[in-house]
């Protein structure tokens, strides 16, 4: 007689493993890029973790080696940052870099936050691997700004220009500000970033040829960072801004630049172009630069009405007394009214980044 049937009973077997550590996620560039708007795009690229011999290199002293400047802001352009904990990335498109040493940088990084609880600097604590991302609230005036910074001990770099990789619809971002990948201090061991290994490669150029003295041999007053102040001293002056794409409405707008490509003869355009003739004086001649008259008359003359920054330049046609030049290094007469130029183009700048740089950046990394 045949033993009346048996329910059978699966059970699961008991997981020690926790389901997400069973199915590890792929937090590289290309598994958080991959239906991303950038993607074809980034499938071009080859990416290298930054490990300790990289960090490393990043982290040798200024002073001992002039060129290192350089040789950081050309490394670390083209850099993804990625978010291993919420998996997404950041493609680094510009920035600026700063040195920690006063008398190598005039415009070091300065501490300061918004509140006590805020983290005040850059510098990698320990446990951060020599290497610092994240996010700094900083007080300018009324407004906060959001500043996401790349920290090393010798310098820190201020990003410019940046776009999501893991989103559908392609949106850059551009100005001092990044808020579309905001890194909150405390979390930084959950950040990774990503070196373009061309941009790496290039990089050690600057080993060998120690008589380069910009980061790209063309376009100077477009590695010259976006500052508003101390142009009487020559610091301000030094290659140190770098860009992934090198067109005029690929790379953030500065003081020096906005001037050059703009077919309006607004008060922005003639200020900027004041600067600019500031810089190139000082790229060319150094310590030695100066400022000649005729160049502010020529471009005063272009002035259709009376504004603010047209009394500016004709107080500083009055620093020239009865000579053709002035001095633009240790000029602080000359600087003050600079500043003030610098200031007025803010709006300028700001509005012109909006409507001009961030379509075309956006274009441009769909084109491939």
């Amino acid at each position: 007689m045949l033993a009346k049937p048996q329910q059978l009973t699966l059970r699961r077997p008991i997981q020690d493993v926790p389901p997400v550590n069973m199915f590890p996620t792929c937090d590289s560039v290309h598994s958080i890029g991959e239906f991303g708007a950038i993607s074809q795009y980034l499938s071009k690229r080859h990416y290298i973790e930054l490990n300790k011999n990289m960090t490393a290199t990043l982290n040798q002293d200024w002073k001992i080696k002039p060129n290192q400047r350089f040789m950081v802001a050309r490394a670390l352009i083209g850099s993804v940052i990625i978010d291993t904990e919420n998996h997404r990335g950041l493609l680094v498109l510009s920035l600026e870099v700063y040195g920690r040493d006063s008398d190598i940088d005039n415009h070091a990084e300065q501490r300061s936050s918004v509140g006590s609880t805020h983290q005040s600097t850059s510098v990698p604590s320990l446990g951060n691997n020599d290497f610092w991302i994240g996010t700094l609230r900083q007080s300018e005036g009324i407004n906060v700004s959001m500043k996401l910074i790349l920290g090393t001990y010798p310098f820190n770099a201020l990003v410019t220009s940046s776009v999501r990789i893991d989103n559908l619809v392609d949106h850059p971002e551009c100005g001092p500000n990044t808020v579309n990948f905001a890194v909150p201090p405390q979390s930084n061991s959950k950040y990774k970033i990503y070196l373009d290994s061309q941009s790496w490669s290039d990089s050690f150029m600057f080993d060998n040829n120690t008589n380069l003295n910009s980061i790209y041999t063309h376009s100077r007053l477009m590695q010259l960072r976006q500052l508003k102040t101390r142009f009487h001293e020559i610091g301000t002056y030094s290659s140190s801004r770098s860009s992934l794409f090198h067109g005029y409405l690929q790379q953030p707008m500065t003081i020096f630049t906005y001037g050059k490509g703009t077919t309006s003869i607004n008060s922005g355009a003639l200020a900027s172009r004041l600067l600019a003739t500031l810089a190139t004086s000082v790229v060319k001649d150094g310590e030695n630069a100066r400022l000649e008259k005729s160049n502010v008359e020529r471009i005063l003359a272009q002035f259709t009405r009376d504004t603010k920054t047209k009394l500016i330049f004709l107080q500083i046609l009055r620093l020239f007394d009865n000579d053709n030049t002035i001095p633009i290094i240790g000029n602080t007469d000359l600087n003050s009214l600079a500043e003030e130029l610098a200031t007025l183009l803010a709006s300028y700048i700001s509005t012109s980044n909006k409507k001009s740089v961030i379509p075309s950046l956006a274009d441009h990394l769909k084109s491939y």
